[in-house]
């Protein structure tokens, strides 16, 4: 679905299918080994800046190494991938991490079996300018490096784009709520602790641990967080 409104509740979808439908074959002349079968769902999307956001599956591949097309967060739900790096070192991520792909990054995608993730795609430009450290890394956010316990809100930012529209963020928060206000980015929620309640037009809706929530840019909300709640966040700045 193009041009979601509001807040959606993400339900991850799973191996029966549910929401899910076949997408055209992987380029088999981008592949090393494997002949993988991929599905998609995509939530949301922009086809004039190439933003995507939605859930994917697919079976075992290899790809060549190359450079990454797009930035891309995922938060792995199933399966393990190990991402191989010019230098013959690896970065491995499993089931429940999350990780940033930046766009340009010389890498290898491997996976040895069926893999599901949630993910956030931007195709933003890579301009020249000063030294980026995210650029040059495939970076997976320890989800534990916030205290539940610390001050009124918390937040380590672990990655920023190229334009500096696109960031990933582990918060933490002491507890509170915010009036509502119009969102100036989408954003990808996905609660580790805690609980969180968003109402919008829609009504409330509560999020526990484990669960994820999507919110469409320009959507008003107000956000409720219970005391030791903490959570990753994936958001883009329309240009």
């Amino acid at each position: 679905m193009a041009g979601v409104a509001g807040v959606v509740r993400m339900p991850h979808s799973d191996r029966s299918g549910t929401g899910l439908t076949a997408w055209d074959a992987i380029d088999p002349a981008s592949l090393a080994a494997g002949a993988p079968v991929q599905r998609g769902w995509i939530v949301d999307q922009e086809a004039q800046t190439g933003y995507l956001f939605g859930v994917w599956d697919c079976t075992a591949f290899t790809e060549h190494m190359g450079p990454y097309a797009v930035d891309e967060f995922m938060l792995l739900l199933e399966g393990s991938v190990t991402m191989g790096m010019p230098d013959g070192t690896d970065v491995v991520v499993d089931a429940g991490d999350v990780f940033v792909i930046p766009k340009g990054l010389q890498c290898q995608w491997k996976q040895t079996g069926y893999v599901r993730k949630v993910f956030m795609i931007v195709d933003d430009p890579v301009p020249a300018g000063p030294h980026n450290p995210s650029l040059s890394r495939i970076t997976v956010p320890d989800l534990s490096a916030i205290p539940a316990d610390g001050p009124v809100e918390t937040s380590k930012t672990w990655f920023t784009n190229a334009t500096g529209r696109m960031s990933v963020d582990v918060r933490s928060s002491a507890g509170g709520r915010t009036d509502p206000r119009p969102s100036n980015a989408h954003q990808i929620l996905h609660v580790l602790a805690g609980a969180l309640e968003l109402t919008s037009d829609a009504g409330a809706q509560h999020f526990g641990a484990g669960e994820t929530v999507y919110i469409r840019a320009g959507s008003e909300v107000a956000r409720t967080l219970a005391p030791g709640t903490t959570w990753v966040q994936s958001s883009y700045v329309p240009a």
